[in-house]
């Protein structure tokens, strides 16, 4: 399983509307590490290295980086102040090249809630802010993050979002991963059904996520059997493919960029390929295929589709065909749905 760690770069090449190379400020950048200069902490940034970062093309260091200015990113024509409404605690759950992010309780109800504290003056494009907000206010999915609040003074946005407290589906990927497979299928169906309804709401709203991972995959509660929750929406944007077009900016993490994404013309399909390398890791343990930046990409364009006798020997004929119509590379054939992928006998059941 350290195979697939370290290995999680989001790449973005060229424009594509909004799209543009630059370090995500996206949800998986905060992730435990030293304490960055953000709201109630003044200490200087330590130039510390989150554990897994999506960052942009190497053209993105000869971008200038935006100063604090009085700029509205999120509001029309005033800022709002947090703390009329939430106390946020001093602790820092993770940080990011962006800022961190905390646990903040609603100064009238009481209610428990994270909250993600972005430094304006460390985004290139402050857009990018504005896209995820408005993505975010717009959904309404219970196996979606859900935003509940969003504020802006003169240095920061401040998203407020429920608390899952279960942790990554990665950090359960890697505490079950064994010479032998990974998660039994039932859990993995179930994940599984979880994320493809959830991509089958956010495509009916023709919302494309383009970064589904196990990083990006957070369990609710620590209770067993507990729900799973898409979040992170730094890479996603609307398309409608019909009046729009082919999407062509190549943005994502290596190990789940579809080949169409690599060719720079997709679609939506894109999540459900995305879902298929999930699908492959949570009951292997490890990705179908590995190495280098190149080298994933070269295998995704070009390898085919394995499934070792020791691990995929012990598991059933469905999982396997369900995992191989998600990851189909035959180009005369047209990718699979949400709704198609919902109706597979091995999602069916679970």
């Amino acid at each position: 399983m350290n195979n697939i760690i370290n290995m999680n770069v989001c790449h973005c090449n060229d424009f594509d509307e909004m799209d543009l190379c630059e370090t995500s400020y996206s949800f998986e950048d905060f992730v435990v590490s030293e304490p960055v200069k953000c709201a109630l902490n003044e200490e200087e940034d330590l130039a510390a290295e989150p554990r897994r970062i999506s960052t942009g093309s190497a053209d993105s260091h000869n971008i200038t980086v935006n100063k604090v200015t009085p700029i509205h990113v999120v509001t029309s024509d005033q800022y709002s102040d947090i703390f009329d409404q939430y106390d946020v605690l001093p602790g820092i759950l993770g940080t990011g090249h962006y800022g961190c992010v905390r646990n903040c309780q609603h100064r009238i109800t009481g209610e428990k809630f994270a909250v993600k504290t972005i430094d304006k003056s460390k985004v290139v494009r402050l857009d990018h802010i504005q896209r995820e907000v408005e993505l975010l206010r717009s959904v309404n999915h219970p196996g979606i993050m859900r935003m509940v609040d969003c504020f802006e003074d003169a240095e920061y946005v401040h998203i407020v979002t429920e608390r899952y407290t279960g942790g990554e589906l990665f950090d359960e990927i890697v505490n079950n991963t064994t010479d032998y497979g990974c998660l039994d299928e039932a859990q993995a169906a179930k994940i599984i059904k979880s994320l493809l309804e959830s991509v089958q709401y956010l495509h009916s709203k023709d919302i494309v996520h383009r970064d589904i991972k196990p990083e990006n995959v957070m369990f609710e509660s620590n209770e067993e059997g507990s729900s799973v929750k898409l979040i992170d929406f730094g890479l996603a944007r609307t398309h409608d493919a019909v009046k729009q077009g082919w999407m062509s900016n190549p943005v994502g993490t290596p190990y789940y960029m579809s080949p169409n994404v690599l060719k720079q013309k997709y679609d939506k399909s894109c999540d459900l390929w995305a879902i298929g390398i999930v699908s492959y890791i949570l009951l292997a343990g490890y990705p179908p295929f590995n190495g280098t930046d190149d080298e994933v990409h070269y295998a995704t364009l070009n390898a085919e589709l394995v499934f070792e006798k020791d691990v995929w020997g012990n598991l059933s004929k469905p999982c396997r065909h369900f995992v191989s119509m998600l990851l189909n590379k035959d180009s005369e054939k047209k990718s699979v749905t949400a709704e198609e992928a919902l109706q597979h006998p091995w999602i069916v059941g679970a």
